[in-house]
């Protein structure tokens, strides 16, 4: 590995392993380039003597990357301000009763109450329903963003069973089962 250092002050105090470099007065201090090589033997070698331009070998460098660091993150904080809203068909015609639905989602009769009560809360059981604070949430069990449904069908931003399918799973994988669900929304007034 060779390192190569273009800026190294070495004080001249009559030391005598300078002396390939360009003489200067016994009281000012010089710059030289020092090869650094940590294959041989000679470990340090003074290459000459280096004048370097500062404006154009270290300003002008760290003013581009202070250039591109501040455009990353004005950016970053753009995007971060925007959010995504989805925009669904605002006519959808939905056959079969909620019931129907539940049922075709594969969500236990015994739950069916608890089900109720949470999308009824969350959504009054509108398919296309977007939450109105512009979080991104849709649907009946208002998941954000809606594309979490996207596994469960296509359709999902039209269909309640996909809908239904994704609350289900959401609901017995976060709380354990729907009753547990319906606890938490109970005494937090969200799930």
């Amino acid at each position: 590995m060779t390192l190569l250092a273009t800026q190294v002050n070495v004080p001249q105090l009559g030391l005598n392993n300078v002396a390939a470099a360009d003489p200067a007065p016994a009281s000012s201090t010089v710059q030289y380039e020092v090869k650094l090589n940590t294959n041989s033997a000679d470990a340090i070698q003074i290459v000459a003597s280096n004048k370097p331009d500062y404006d154009a070998e270290v300003l002008a460098p760290l003013h581009a990357a202070q250039a591109e660091a501040a455009a990353k993150a004005a950016a970053a904080a753009a995007a971060k301000k925007r959010r995504k809203v989805v925009v669904a068909p605002l006519a959808v015609t939905v056959t079969g009763s909620h019931e129907d639905w539940m049922r075709a989602a594969g969500i236990a009769e015994s739950d069916f109450g608890y089900v109720d009560y949470i999308i009824s809360h969350e959504s009054g059981w509108g398919v296309t329903k977007s939450n109105y604070a512009g979080s991104g949430a849709y649907g009946l069990g208002q998941a954000y963003p809606a594309s979490k449904m996207a596994p469960y069908g296509a359709d999902y931003l039209t269909n309640p069973v996909p809908q239904l399918k994704w609350a289900n799973v959401y609901a017995v994988g976060r709380y354990g089962s729907w009753a547990n669900a319906y606890a938490h929304w109970t005494l937090y007034h969200r799930w």
